[in-house]
């Protein structure tokens, strides 16, 4: 009796820990929350703002655990980095390996190419330890033959490419677009959003793309417009992700004034906060729609009065489009032609018959299904 008492206990927690660590729907994470601010206000605010995952930094091997136990209890997955995991993950790696919060380890943040050796080190390292663990990498935008040069690569798909060949679930990338006076870095960020999608392609590995809500330098402070702009083009591209960088306002440097982000440095709720958790909510019933889709084909087309991305995807048998304003501050108005085989999609997912003019606001998203 004692015995199968013990085994039906083991069954019930090998139960939960599987349940625990199945994957996510659509990922919205958090980057990141100071190890000072590792406590229970903080991290159901970061639940409370639409976030269902978090990547956390903490500076001690305490706070490792303390910051995987505080997610857990409110249901946060957990992407971490720390200097003993990355240094000597022997002691650290098979006493959090089976914590339910645990998603990912964080293997680097913009690396560059000199780096990957160690990487590919390190992920061997890990897998050895915790042979079903995942592990994750954040790389550079292509941002200029000037970047190119610092990464050491001549050309940014050999970048994307080398970096693909470490062993990770998803592609992931940041660039951030939208500059003060709502002007938009297109030809940067639309060739860095094609060759992380061709990668993406080839490797059969999703991608996922940082968004940008903290200002700083050349970058304003974000509007629900930004956030949209940056959300839903990357949701046309194929992204099966979205990270914000940062939840937590990083600590001023001389050459970055960084402020105002959701989450301030005191622990207090940042002016952005807000306009994120609108995002957030408005992001993931749209979001669900295209996670796990098959974008088949993008174009940009003009309007009379600006510019849209098209995206064409498939989902559940189901063919999509969706249209996507590329202005970070002007409406755009998008022409159909009336259609009884088309149907619109409204961002809480309920469906109306098409019209034959839509205005959509800066950065934001009209989507159609086939009947």
């Amino acid at each position: 009796m004692k015995a199968r008492l013990i085994l039906t206990f083991l069954s019930i927690l090998s139960l939960h820990i599987t349940k625990a660590s199945e994957p996510l729907g659509f990922p919205i994470i958090a980057d990141c929350l100071p190890t000072e601010l590792y406590d229970d206000t903080r991290f159901a605010g970061i639940r409370k703002a639409g976030f269902n995952a978090i990547m956390v930094w903490p500076k001690s091997i305490p706070n490792i655990y303390k910051a995987l136990d505080m997610a857990e209890a409110h249901r946060l997955k957990v992407l971490i980095f720390n200097v003993e995991i990355e240094k000597r993950p022997e002691t650290i790696v098979p006493s959090i390996k089976d914590h339910p919060a645990l998603w990912q380890y964080i293997l680097a943040d913009e690396p560059k190419m000199k780096r990957w050796q160690e990487l590919y080190d390190l992920r061997q390292r890990i897998s050895r330890l915790h042979p079903k663990g995942l592990c994750y990498i954040n790389l550079f935008p292509n941002a200029g033959q000037w970047l190119l040069d610092d990464i050491g690569v001549k050309r940014y798909s050999e970048y994307v490419k080398t970096f693909s060949r470490i062993e990770q679930p998803q592609i992931s990338y940041d660039f951030y677009p939208v500059r003060k006076g709502g002007k938009v870095s297109n030809n940067q960020w639309y060739a860095t959003l094609d060759e992380i999608r061709s990668e993406s392609q080839r490797t059969g590995k999703p991608f996922w793309a940082y968004i940008l809500c903290v200002p700083h330098g050349p970058y304003p402070m974000p509007t629900l417009a930004h956030l949209r702009l940056q959300c839903y083009v990357n949701l046309a591209y194929g992204a099966q992700g979205i990270s914000y960088f940062s939840y937590a306002t990083p600590e001023p440097t001389k050459s970055l004034d960084f402020h105002d982000g959701p989450l301030l440095r005191n622990g207090k709720k940042g002016k952005t906060y807000k306009t994120v958790q609108k995002m957030n909510a408005e992001l993931k019933p749209v979001a669900s729609l295209f996670w796990q889709s098959k974008v088949t084909s993008i174009e940009h087309r003009k309007c009379i009065n600006g510019e849209v991305v098209v995206s064409h995807f498939e989902k559940g048998g189901k063919r999509y489009t969706c249209f996507v304003n590329k202005s970070a501050d002007k409406n755009v108005t998008v022409g159909l032609r009336p259609n009884d085989h088309l149907l619109r999609i409204r961002k809480n997912l309920k469906t109306e018959p098409v019209k034959s003019a839509y205005t959509l606001g800066a950065g934001d998203i009209l989507i159609m299904r086939d009947k």
